[in-house]
């Protein structure tokens, strides 16, 4: 690989706010017009490198910028390098085949079904030189077909890829031979080919599907209760299946509430965290909300996943009584726990500096994250879900105010940790924020990290400029908490970046171990300067 040295950039001042460094540099012109393609520690030095566009004596070589900060993000030097491209002759022409499962259709008689579908096609795709990559030439065939079934057709519920070789993983329901009123319920499993397998859920007497995810390392978890009539309606179910369809675990559990609504999963190794929310009323969870369905898509329907999706999101909205936590570890059933939502007001903790903050009220909770402390307790961090209109298109999803709890061991409240958001306009709103936790050094603290979002309208990327598709994007930027779990507080939050630099979505935070530190990396609005912000976890 050819390098050459270029003189260093204007080098802008680097700021030192107690466990906090920042590091900036002025981009090129190149690098400008370019994008970020990889980051990476190299003898204790960040590098940043980005993909430029190269010159008529290097038109068959790639062309690059790396960026290199020392260990306190002070900027040392740029260099340019250049690597040889990949000729068409070296990627021959190649046939890719795709299956992807959905419900309804496009016109006036299915736009409201939830019935499943499956589209099978197989695109052919070319290598193209200057962008070196393979780019779609033509779509050779594609079929859209319904499964068939022993339970006759069937509806979809819920749809899931394989992160390790693409299969597809569908969950669907279809009418029972022994009971027409019940839903027998299947897994479906398919690879790009269009092989189909189907498996029944083992499940008795009439049930609803009040849950389905994926967790984050594959694995897929569905809960199930009992409907009206059934003999004990707090005899719920949970699965958690692999990718591939075949089942890990299977646990009956006595649920808190007979109508307990779950709305976010999260993992921690073996184990499996739910946390939901119950009226007071005793009444069968079908009578009182919609089955799920918010994992499967019907691409026409406007304000929701689909049609059914659309009536969960509504009875979801239900006034709630109580707040519960649910955890299952491999096999084993942990506990499930009961908080009336009076006393989340009590014991709401504001961050230090905090003011008008607001207490758990029962709204729609999705998990972002949780931990367990070293004590063994649990923080659960989140935001408050809702809808919103954003000009004069229809209703989407919101993500509101952020909210971490601290539970015991058994799952009971102990604290209610709260921060407003910095940006409350509905193009932010739009966009959930991340948010991860990260143990101190000692291991006698949490830190909670928040990445606050903005939203923006205009062109997300390069290429959407050059094509006109102007849309609403996020962009991220760092603020970190310290938890006391001991004491039940939370440190003042500290923004790196002063809210004038913006972190890239594509690239997680480098981790270095040796001081338990991460650095950010980023770039001003308009993608002049590129930014550095390291945050040592003390």
């Amino acid at each position: 690989m050819k390098k050459l040295i270029f003189p260093l950039l204007l080098l802008l001042p680097m700021s030192l706010v107690a466990n906090a460094q920042e590091g900036t540099a002025e981009l090129s012109k190149a690098a400008r017009k370019g994008f970020l393609t990889e980051t990476g520690i190299n003898d204790g030095n960040y590098s940043l490198v980005y993909k430029i566009a190269g010159d008529k004596k290097h038109k068959d070589e790639l062309s690059y910028e790396r960026y290199i900060f020392d260990k306190e993000l002070k900027f040392v030097k740029s260099e340019q390098t250049q690597e040889p491209k990949v000729p068409a002759s070296e990627r021959p022409d190649r046939t890719i085949n795709r299956i992807v499962a959905g419900v309804g259709g496009c016109n006036s008689f299915n736009v409201l079904s939830m019935k499943l579908n499956f589209t099978k096609s197989s695109i052919l795709q070319k290598w193209n030189e200057k962008k070196q990559r393979y780019v779609t030439e033509k779509v050779l065939s594609s079929e859209t077909f319904k499964p068939k079934s022993d339970f006759g057709t069937l509806t979809g519920n819920a749809t899931f890829n394989s992160p390790d070789d693409g299969t597809l993983f569908v969950l669907a329901g279809g009418k029972s031979d022994k009971d027409k009123r019940a839903t027998q319920f299947v897994v479906l499993t398919s690879t790009a080919d269009g092989d189909i397998d189907q498996k029944p859920i083992d499940l008795s007497g009439s049930q609803t599907l009040v849950y389905a995810q994926q967790l984050q390392a594959g694995d897929i978890v569905l809960v199930f209760a009992p409907d009206k009539g059934s003999p004990d309606l707090s005899a719920y179910t949970y699965f958690r299946y692999a990718p591939n369809g075949s089942m890990k675990h299977k646990i009956s559990f006595k649920s808190p509430s007979p109508n307990m609504l779950v709305t976010g999963a999260v993992e921690d190794g073996n184990s499996v965290l739910l946390c939901g929310t119950s009226t007071k009323k005793d009444d069968a969870y079908n009578d009182i909300f919609a089955e799920f369905a918010g994992e499967i898509s019907n691409p026409c329907f406007d304000g929701a996943e689909n049609f059914q999706d659309q009536k969960w999101e509504k009875r979801a909205d239900a006034k709630m009584a109580n707040f519960h936590l649910v955890k299952f570890t491999g096999d084993h059933f942990d506990f499930a726990s009961t908080e009336p939502i009076a006393s989340f007001k009590e014991k709401l903790k504001p961050a230090a500096g905090e003011k008008h903050v607001d207490a758990y009220d029962g709204k729609k909770f999705s998990i972002e994250n949780f931990t367990v402390t070293p004590q063994g307790e649990y923080l659960v961090a989140g935001q408050l879900t809702g809808r919103k209109k954003l000009g004069t298109s229809t209703a989407v999803k919101s993500y509101e105010d952020l909210v971490c709890f601290h539970f015991d061991k058994d799952g009971h409240l102990k604290a209610q940790y709260a921060t407003n958001k910095m940006n409350g306009d509905k193009k932010s709103e739009i966009f959930p924020v991340v948010q991860q936790f990260k143990a101190s050094k000692d291991g006698k603290s949490v830190y909670w990290i928040v990445m606050e979002v903005k939203g923006f309208k205009g062109y997300a990327s390069f290429y959407d400029a050059y094509n006109g598709n102007e849309t609403y994007y996020p962009r991220y930027f760092p603020r970190i908490s310290k938890i006391d779990p001991a004491g039940l507080n939370a440190a003042a939050f500290k923004v790196l970046g002063n809210e004038d630099y913006y972190v890239s979505k594509d690239f997680a935070p480098l981790e270095n171990t040796a001081d338990n530190s991460l650095v950010y990396i980023g770039c001003d609005e308009d993608n002049n300067t590129i930014w550095l912000g390291k945050y040592i976890f003390e």
